[in-house]
């Protein structure tokens, strides 16, 4: 006999779920299970209704009471609630995900009682081996049905769409490439367009460093 085994039934919930939440900021596209070889979702950054050709991959995870223990009741990056986690993603699929030139989100769906609440982890620093993997935080970014992308206060937008925009300019960085999209276009209003912002630029010097190097070698061709 066939059978809809528990965990399958937790872990579509916990997708469809996240697809629900996200699904006015994003194009979210399932990738089909049996393909699937790390990632969950490929997913397009939409602003109103435009399109905006950012991608980003998606891992999700569902669990149900999964430990998450609040560290700050807001970042002050990006002024979410800011949990800690023994949630774990295995080393070949790092190397895996490090192949990828766009910003990569581990969430987890934790399933408690009744209650539905959504977190997640970026990966893209991890990967660049910028930060530890159990150092970096989770985000609690949903209030019950709403997803958290923005974010407004003093003069400042944070919000998931915050780290969006950080960690794509991060994969920018990391292939020698000073700037990205413009945040405006993102939503990220108060956010300037060919900014360096230092705490992330610092990381990348050497690799635009190359980048500048290579530029000085063949410009008397152009």
């Amino acid at each position: 006999m066939v059978k809809y085994i528990k965990s399958k039934q937790i872990g579509n919930k916990g997708e469809a779920f996240f697809e629900s939440l996200i699904s006015e900021y994003a194009i979210a596209h399932k990738i089909d299970s049996s393909k699937d070889v790390g990632l969950d979702f490929l997913c397009e950054w939409v602003y109103g209704e435009k399109p905006t050709q950012l991608l980003f991959g998606v891992q999700v995870k569902t669990r149900t009471n999964k430990s998450f223990k609040l560290m700050n009741n807001r970042s002050r990056l990006n002024l979410l609630p800011e949990y800690k986690s023994s949630f774990k993603i295995k080393e070949n699929t790092l190397d895996y995900w490090r192949g990828f030139d766009f910003p990569v989100f581990l969430f987890v769906i934790n399933i408690k009682d009744k209650d539905m609440n959504c977190f997640y982890k970026r990966y893209t620093p991890i990967l660049h081996k910028k930060e530890k993997e159990n150092d970096a935080k989770f985000y609690k970014v949903n209030d019950k049905n709403s997803f958290l992308a923005f974010i407004h206060e003093n003069n400042f937008c944070g919000g998931f769409c915050r780290d969006l925009f950080m960690d794509h300019l991060r994969c920018q960085h990391n292939k020698g490439v000073l700037s990205g999209v413009n945040p405006k276009d993102l939503g990220l209003s108060y956010w300037k367009f060919d900014t360096l912002y230092r705490g992330v630029f610092d990381d990348y010097k050497k690799q635009i460093r190359e980048t500048l190097d290579k530029y000085n070698k063949y410009k008397k061709f152009l």
